[in-house]
């Protein structure tokens, strides 16, 4: 900078008109501050912030949010219920999968008297595995190694095994043949439950390999 605009600066500085600009400025700022319907709107927009963030779908983020309530059925409003619906649905039929899984836990409710989400939650948790038999190759032969199982990959097991069993019970109505596979899983019985035992037996027979993963 040269020794000639800094000159100038100082005289604007000095120059009388300059600060009753600077002094005519701040008064209209602190005016403004003082201003009732300026502190109103300024009110106005902090207690939007404040409930905004103290809001549970701000803090989760509307997309998470939106994620979350498409997981969930329309009815029950559980995640499970919709997980099983998507495992019974074929051939882009989800109504009909929806018809099938409403009018079996209706038949669970009727023939148990109880909730029937606690019966399906009863009936998942007793089928889903903690470890699991995967095939590995070494050397030019195959092992069947046991793996440690995550809990959402237990209950995809889970799912996959009781709808399984019970498409394999003897009968035409799918909705009834899920119900009394699911009430016997709740009691630890019927075929879902004897693949889970297979699962176990096999991966404690194959312990040796376990160093294979």
């Amino acid at each position: 900078m040269s020794r000639q605009s800094t000159a100038k600066k100082r005289t604007d500085k000095s120059n009388p008109i300059y600060h009753n600009r600077l002094i005519q400025f701040t008064r209209k700022k602190s005016t403004a501050k003082a201003d009732p319907i300026y502190r109103n709107r300024l009110g106005r927009t902090t207690a939007k912030k404040s409930t905004a963030k103290v809001d549970p779908i701000y803090r989760l983020g509307s997309t998470t949010a939106k994620k979350r309530a498409a997981k969930a059925d329309p009815i029950y409003r559980n995640r499970l219920v919709n997980m099983l619906v998507n495992r019974i649905l074929k051939h882009g039929k989800k109504s009909l999968a929806y018809r099938i899984l409403y009018r079996a836990m209706k038949r669970i409710q009727r023939k148990t008297e109880k909730n029937p989400l606690v019966v399906l939650r009863q009936a998942i948790r007793g089928v889903t595995p903690r470890v699991a038999v995967k095939a590995r190759r070494k050397g030019g032969s195959t092992y069947q190694v046991p793996i440690k199982l995550r809990s959402a990959k237990g209950k995809v097991l889970a799912i996959r095994w009781l709808l399984g069993a019970s498409r394999k019970r003897p009968g035409r109505n799918m909705d009834s043949k899920l119900s009394y596979e699911l009430i016997d899983a709740a009691k630890k019985q019927g075929n879902a439950i004897r693949k889970k035992e297979e699962t176990h037996r096999m991966a404690e027979a194959n312990r040796a390999f376990a160093h294979y993963r």
